[in-house]
């Protein structure tokens, strides 16, 4: 580690992480996903999603999406390339289960096997973890970040 980054690094558990960074924008997306009514423009998707408006606008061209609608949004997604996109479409590779296994939590958040499982085994969740206490397992499971 860059001994100059070192002294700037916090220490989180990766649940607070997941709260501070990802919960906001997985609401903003729920809230217009429900509300959308008409086409939102490319600048809206690139907000929400975290991208920068041309990327949005290369996927519009690569997938023929015309108009950004709720198809459109969620086809724009499964094909970002954002932290938060990278996210959503590994947790619909796993399918969204009531129950996760160790590799799976691993996989989705982009965590460390065998971290995950040494967590997931110490708090009782040897094979499966339900989805119920993913906030709970999550908040046991430390990361380093940069503010």
């Amino acid at each position: 580690m860059n001994p100059a980054y070192a002294h700037r690094m916090l220490h989180i558990s990766y649940w607070e992480f997941f709260e501070k960074y990802y919960t906001p924008r997985l609401r903003e997306m729920d809230l217009l996903l429900k509300t959308i009514e008409a086409p939102i423009s490319s600048a809206e998707a690139a907000r929400v999603l975290s991208m920068p408006i041309p990327a949005i606008d290369r996927i519009m061209a690569a997938e023929q999406i015309g108009l950004i609608d709720r198809e459109g949004f969620l086809r724009i997604l499964m094909n970002g390339n954002s932290s938060l996109c990278r996210l959503m479409q590994r947790e619909c590779m796993c399918g969204s289960p009531d129950r996760y296994s160790p590799a799976n939590i691993a996989y989705i958040y982009g965590l460390l096997d065998g971290h995950v499982e040494d967590v997931c085994r110490k708090n009782g969740f040897a094979d499966e973890v339900p989805a119920k206490s993913l906030p709970s397992l999550l908040s046991k499971i430390y990361i380093y970040i940069l503010p």
